[in-house]
């Protein structure tokens, strides 16, 4: 039903046609909250999943992260380089589907980010999504995503986020370490985000 969202194309079109709602054109302030705690994130290596024109990238980089940020879109990737460039942010970007991201990366991150790409792709793909996410991520690393919207909307993208089923799909490979309605959204999106971190845990494949 969804298959549309399964081919870059479909991407590049919203890009192009500025229909790229998602996109609030600064890093997240939850994120950079989580950056500047020094007791729970210590630099290492990052993956940004669908990092759109690289703003949480680009942060992350600041803070002494080694960055690796992935996009389906040429032209998100196109954005984020150039505002890498322009913040002399060292960041290796990868113009791909994560789905088909090469075994090499395999158990290669301390971190993934993941904000709005849950949200993005098409449903029927969650929980393939889930299990790739851990088989990026190191033994002992950790995913934190900031779910969105969650809400009780119909259709998409961005789909709604059923925390219960979000969870289903991860615990099944990662471990709840985190989880909080309480936090510092943007105004527009207060209520409709969740901070969530899973860790993978040391026997975990």
């Amino acid at each position: 039903m969804y298959a549309s969202l399964d081919y870059p194309a479909f991407w590049e079109e919203m890009y192009n046609t500025n229909r790229v709602n998602w996109d609030t054109k600064n890093p997240h302030p939850v994120f950079a909250a989580l950056l500047d705690n020094s007791d729970f994130l210590t630099p290492g290596k990052m993956l940004v999943t669908g990092c759109g024109k690289g703003f949480d990238a680009v942060m992350a980089a600041g803070k002494g992260f080694k960055v690796t940020a992935i996009d389906f879109s040429a032209t998100a990737i196109g954005f984020a380089k150039q505002l890498a460039e322009e913040n002399k942010a060292d960041i290796h970007f990868l113009n791909e589907d994560i789905f088909l991201l090469d075994q090499k990366y395999n158990e290669s991150f301390d971190y993934i980010y993941e904000y709005t790409t849950y949200c993005a792709i098409n449903p029927e793909r969650r929980n393939e999504f889930a299990v790739k996410i851990s088989s990026l991520l190191k033994k002992g690393g950790r995913l934190i995503s900031i779910l969105f919207p969650v809400d009780e909307r119909e259709g998409g993208p961005p789909f709604s986020v059923d925390v219960k089923e979000f969870y289903k799909n991860f615990s099944e490979y990662l471990q709840l370490e985190f989880s909080s309605r309480q936090i510092n959204s943007i105004k527009p999106r207060k209520g409709r985000e969740i901070l969530q971190v899973y860790y993978k845990k040391k026997g975990n494949t």
